[in-house]
This record gives structure tokens, C-alpha cells and sequence, in this order.
């Protein structure tokens, strides 16, 4: 087929118009903040917030434990490129530090979101990393609202020209965790009181059980990456057998603490049940799900 000259220059106009109208999207949607997390809870919180603005990775993947994960050289590069990195702190990434030495330039934005917030105190982390007090304050979904106002703060100084942007996602975020805060309340509830004990595998869940009216009756490690020891096993046997509902509680990451936990549950007739603390999954993929996935488990091993 043949085309005038006139004809051509239609043609040349109608492509030049449809390339524009491809890539114009592309450009208006692309990210302005390259966003690196510890792990994948905090990730799921700055994506709600940063939207199609940022580029936000993991660096402990679904289903990792940041305790005792050890970064490769994809997540180095990952944080070479970023523009800001978003962590716990209270000695949960013990790598963290090692890993800014060696990888990160040395004026890259570090936002530590546990800032500003009490840690519980207690002898149980004495002889542990977390000498601060339990870094675990995202299972207090209260405490997970104040990660997200931080994580909106370090957004809007390093792109303020989408602040308004971001704050709109940020408000509406919060006012969806000040729904799941409320819904948590009223759903622990349905658990009479006497029953509201947690024996768990490791010791994470003290700002739950601080915010929503449950007691920590035991735990068998502090530390999740090392194995319970004989008088450990016992001591907590001896402790979920005085439990009018024996349920020992573990942790979808730390996979070797199940074989300990069914061990102990087999011990007094009792079962094991399953809880989020650090680490979303495929099946749980976001912090919301996550909340609501332990409130279920709670009222069917519970109630």
C-alpha cells in the first residue's frame, strides 16, 4: 500500500499522537521516592502511604524474620539507590547498621519509626539485644498509626511536592487503623476475661496484650533465633497446663519454633494456633490483614 504524501504526514501524526498518549501516563504515574523498608510490615505502611509516588522494597521478604535476616547484594543495591530507608529500631535489625556502613551514601534520609514511642520494660529482655524494652509496637495498632504520621513526615520533606498527595493517603489510612483499633476492642470482648492469657513461642506480643486487655502468662524464647532449652520446655508446659484453654501461640516466620510448640501442646492435651508479629505472607499480605488474622485466632482458640 501506498501513501501520498499528504497521506504519510497522517500517518506520521496519528503515530506520533498514540506514542504520546502511551507514554504521557507513564510519566505522570511515575515514581518520584525510592523507598527502602527492613521488612514487610513496614513496607505495606509506606506503600499505603506513598501510593503510585513511591517505589517502596523490602529488604527481609514475605515470610522473613528481620531478627536474624541476613542481607544479600540485590537488597545493597536496592538501598544504594534510595532515597530514604524506613526501620524499626530497638535492636529488632541487628544488620541495619552494617548494612548503611556498606551500602548506603553517607546523606541518605534514615527514619527510625519507633522514635517517640515508651518501650515496655522488663527484666525478660535483659540478657537479650532488645536491652531497650520490645521493639514489637506495630501490634499495638495505635502505635502502628504513629509509624505511619513518621513514615508521612519523612514523604512530605523529601517530596513536597506531592505532600498534598501523600497526606490524603495518610488520612485516609489512619482513619482506616482508628476503625481496626476500635473493631479489635470490641472484639477481644467476646473472650472472657479469665481467658484472655497468651502463651506464645517468642516474646513479641506485649503491646498487644497491653493496648487489648490480654495477659502475657509465658513464652518459651526471648529471642526467636535460638532453640528453648529443657528447663524452658518445662517451665512453660507447667504454665500452659494451669491455662483453662491450652493454646500455645507461634509464628509463621520462625518455622523451627513449631516443632518445640507442638511438642509442649502434646504434653497437656492442648493445640497450637497461629499469630502475626513480624512478617506478612502471601496469604496475609498487608498490616490491616495481618491485625485482623490474629483477632480471629484469638477468639477461636479463646472464647
Amino acid at each position: 500500500m501506498f501513501f501520498s504524501k499528504e497521506g504519510r504526514i497522517v500517518v506520521l501524526g496519528l503515530v506520533a499522537a498514540l506514542l504520546i498518549t502511551l507514554l504521557v501516563p507513564a510519566a505522570a504515574t511515575a515514581a518520584s521516592l525510592r523507598v527502602v523498608a527492613t521488612f514487610s510490615v513496614i513496607a505495606d505502611m509506606a506503600e499505603q502511604v506513598g501510593g503510585t509516588k513511591a517505589e517502596v522494597s523490602s529488604i527481609v521478604p514475605l515470610g522473613g524474620d528481620p531478627h536474624t535476616w541476613e542481607p544479600t547484594p540485590r537488597e545493597a543495591r536496592h538501598l544504594a539507590t534510595a532515597d530514604v530507608l524506613l526501620y524499626n529500631g530497638l535492636g529488632l535489625e541487628l544488620w541495619v547498621d552494617r548494612l548503611i556502613r556498606s551500602a548506603a551514601r553517607p546523606d541518605l534520609p534514615v527514619i527510625v519509626l519507633s522514635e517517640g514511642l515508651e518501650p515496655i520494660p522488663g527484666a525478660s529482655f535483659a540478657a537479650h539485644v532488645h536491652e531497650e524494652g520490645d521493639p514489637h509496637f506495630w501490634l499495638n495498632v495505635q502505635y502502628g498509626m504513629h509509624y505511619v504520621e513518621r513514615i508521612l513526615a519523612a514523604f512530605v520533606q523529601l517530596d513536597p511536592d506531592n505532600a498534598a498527595y501523600y497526606t490524603a493517603n495518610a488520612e485516609r489510612y489512619l482513619q482506616t487503623l482508628a476503625e481496626l483499633d476500635q473493631w479489635i476492642e470490641q472484639a477481644v470482648l467476646q473472650i472472657p476475661e479469665e481467658r484472655r492469657k497468651l502463651v506464645t513461642y517468642h516474646d513479641a506480643f506485649g503491646y498487644l496484650a497491653q493496648r487489648y486487655g490480654f495477659e502475657i502468662s509465658g513464652f518459651l524464647v526471648v529471642n526467636p533465633d535460638r532453640e528453648p532449652s529443657s528447663r524452658e520446655m518445662a517451665n512453660i508446659v507447667r504454665q500452659l497446663a494451669s491455662q483453662e484453654r491450652p493454646v500455645i501461640f507461634v509464628e509463621p516466620q520462625v518455622s523451627s519454633g513449631h516443632r518445640y510448640a507442638e511438642a509442649v501442646a502434646s504434653e497437656v492435651g492442648g493445640s497450637v494456633g497461629l499469630l502475626y508479629s513480624d512478617s506478612l505472607t502471601e496469604e496475609v499480605p498487608t498490616y490491616v490483614d495481618m491485625m485482623r488474622w490474629n483477632v480471629n485466632q484469638l477468639l477461636e482458640a479463646l472464647q
